[in-house]
């Protein structure tokens, strides 16, 4: 028993005396295997990291190349030709003939305004041109019967002026031949060859011959005093002229009201001058309307294009003919090219009704923007004018 416990008390004391070495081998044991777990837990993180960062470099790039390359607009709308009909007359509208979205061609009836009184109106001025046309007839007969009654009268003015003068020569030579022969009858009864009686007959004869001459000159008188009346006639062909002149006058102003009569009626119908699509009306059957009275809003769906605002800050990168992309907002997956047709002169905030002076000298710096346009083409309809976009401008190509 007493060996026994000795050889406990050999084995404690032997396990004390080995204590003190064993536990700096197992301590640098500890250590060394903590330090490996370190080394590679770092490298695990290093290499966490450089992928991460990768990653996102791969990531970030083309979006920050993007940036670089492209201005981004995203306060944009499709915008378009918007045309006002309204009315040019005064009237009842008969008929609204289309509605909001109807599809029009270019001559299609849009609306029509009461028309009766315009074509009674045509009519009476109608009828009081072909009245001036009845007038101006009448005074061309009347110019007809007096160029014939002036061209007989100068005819017969010019045969009795030929007959006087004629008549006339005839009394010359009988006055001359009785002046002879009273000058032979006179020289012989002086010598007293011959009687008194044959004097006196030779006498008579001259006397008879004279007055027989001076009638004849009083006829030519008379007959150029004819002519010269027939031909005062001719003024009365030029009266008329003057008159078929004024009613002439009086009928183009006659022609001209029916003209602007029928663009009158012709304005009571209200045609589509271009193909489009009807957006919106504001009128019905009935109503009593003037003139610059609104009655529908049409536009041509086919040209369309983009008006953005760009900051000035990147206005300066943004050129004419860029090329443009476009995303719809209500269509997103629809994708629109474009490109850059109009910058502007001036920013949108020097058109605002209500200006912004700085008279107190306080003052906020705000970057403005400044207008352009896109042309698009349209997709199959599917653009409206009003439509949010945003839109993506190439400043690099």
């Amino acid at each position: 028993m007493d060996k026994v416990v000795e050889l406990r008390k050999d084995e404690n004391e032997q396990a004390e005396r080995l204590k003190p070495e064993a536990a700096p081998a197992a301590s640098e044991a500890v250590k060394r295997r903590t330090s490996g777990r370190s080394m590679r837990g770092g490298r695990a993180k290093l290499l966490v990291l450089v992928v991460g960062l990768v990653v996102a470099a791969l990531v970030i790039w083309p979006w920050l190349a993007h940036r670089w390359s492209h201005v981004a607009i995203n306060d944009s709308r499709i915008a378009a030709n918007l045309v006002t009909v309204g009315s040019e007359v005064s009237g009842r509208v008969v008929s609204i003939d289309v509605i909001a979205g109807d599809q029009v061609k270019k001559g299609d009836l849009l609306a029509s305004i009461d028309s009766e009184t315009a074509r009674l109106e045509l009519s009476a001025l109608d009828a009081q041109i072909e009245g001036v046309n009845a007038q101006q007839a009448q005074l061309r007969a009347q110019q007809d019967m007096v160029r014939t009654q002036v061209a007989a009268k100068l005819a017969a003015g010019e045969a009795q002026l030929t007959a006087a003068e004629a008549n006339h020569r005839a009394s010359q030579a009988s006055l001359t031949n009785a002046s002879s022969r009273f000058e032979r009858v006179n020289r012989l009864a002086s010598s007293k060859v011959t009687s008194e009686q044959t004097l006196e007959e030779a006498q008579a004869t001259l006397s008879t011959a004279t007055e027989q001459e001076k009638s004849a000159a009083a006829a030519i008188m008379t007959a150029r005093a004819n002519l010269d009346v027939a031909r005062s006639e001719e003024a009365q062909i030029a009266v008329l002229d003057r008159q078929i002149a004024v009613l002439e006058s009086q009928k183009a102003a006659l022609v001209a009201q029916r003209g602007q009569k029928e663009v009158d009626l012709g304005r009571r119908e209200i045609r589509a001058q271009f193909d489009g699509v009807i957006d919106s009306t504001f009128i019905e059957a009935g109503e009593y309307v003037g003139p610059g009275t609104r009655l529908l809003i049409y536009h041509d769906p086919n040209v369309i294009w983009i008006d953005a605002n760009v900051k000035e800050t990147d206005f300066g990168r943004v050129k004419l003919g860029a090329p443009a992309a476009v995303t719809v907002d209500a269509y997103p997956q629809l994708k629109v090219s474009g490109k850059v047709t109009r910058v502007g002169e001036a920013a949108t905030s020097q058109f605002a009704l209500l200006p912004s002076p700085n008279p107190s000298g306080n003052f906020t710096k705000i970057t403005q923007r400044l207008p352009i346009r896109i042309e698009i083409d349209q997709q199959e309809g599917l653009l409206r004018p009003g439509m949010m976009v945003e839109v993506s401008v190439d400043v690099v190509n």
